[in-house]
């Protein structure tokens, strides 16, 4: 994919959240200033990557630096990205919790910067500053795929990491969810949590799509007696 193309979207729907949200106008603007002070027209390029950030900048399209040509602006731009963290952190003063879903179809250029940000804390006493959780699915990602190098390094610079493995549900367990979620006695649910069952395998994906497109039929709800 484009370069970075993951980390901008993650970055410009942040942007958009702030934008949008009357009750965070403050926050927004304490960010946008941290920005300018930090960064300063270094800025235009990020904002190129990410348009929502441009807006919060109050940037004109046609004020934007375009200069493509430069042999190092994808290093720049991880450089960038990774202070535009650090900025994020600091005027917060909380770790950046970065979620990237269906991470075996990241650009490379992301998982770099992703790279390079959790190992600049390493395994330190300073304060961390980058939180990230990814999700990939099983038998994508080898030795070849750039997801194995950022594991790879991160074990070496001692950067502290939990793997887990989401398994499908049994029968049992599917039971319990689909009881919990409509609040309604486990008995009373087992013969559509058997059905569920036979359509998803216990796939939690398929799961949780299949009890969302029942309710939005209305097929499906919560019991309001015993909620």
């Amino acid at each position: 994919g484009k370069p970075f193309s993951a980390l901008a979207s993650a970055f410009n729907q942040y942007c958009g959240i702030l934008l949008q949200n009357c009750e965070l106008a403050p926050s927004k603007q304490k960010l946008a200033h941290q920005i300018n002070h930090v960064l300063g027209r270094e800025a235009h390029h990020l904002a190129k990557l990410i348009p929502n950030l441009a807006s919060m900048l109050g940037l004109e399209s046609n004020s934007i630096i375009h200069d493509e040509g430069c042999t190092n602006a994808q290093k720049r731009l991880q450089y960038l990205l990774c202070r535009f963290v650090e900025v994020i952190s600091s005027t917060f003063a909380a770790p950046v919790t970065l979620f990237l879903d269906d991470l075996q179809w990241a650009d490379s250029a992301s998982i770099a910067a992703v790279t390079q940000l959790l190992c600049s804390t390493g395994s330190s006493s300073k304060q961390k500053q980058f939180f990230f959780v990814g999700c990939h699915r099983e038998g994508i990602i080898d030795s070849a795929h750039p997801d194995w190098e950022l594991v790879c390094n991160a074990e070496l610079l001692g950067v502290p990491f939990t793997s887990l493995k989401l398994d499908c549900m049994g029968e049992e367990t599917l039971n319990a969810m689909v009881s919990e979620t409509l609040c309604v006695l486990p008995r009373l649910t087992r013969t559509l949590s058997n059905i569920i069952y036979r359509k998803t395998k216990g796939n939690p994906l398929f799961v949780s799509q299949l009890m969302l497109s029942l309710n939005k039929k209305n097929l499906l709800f919560p019991s309001l007696s015993r909620r």
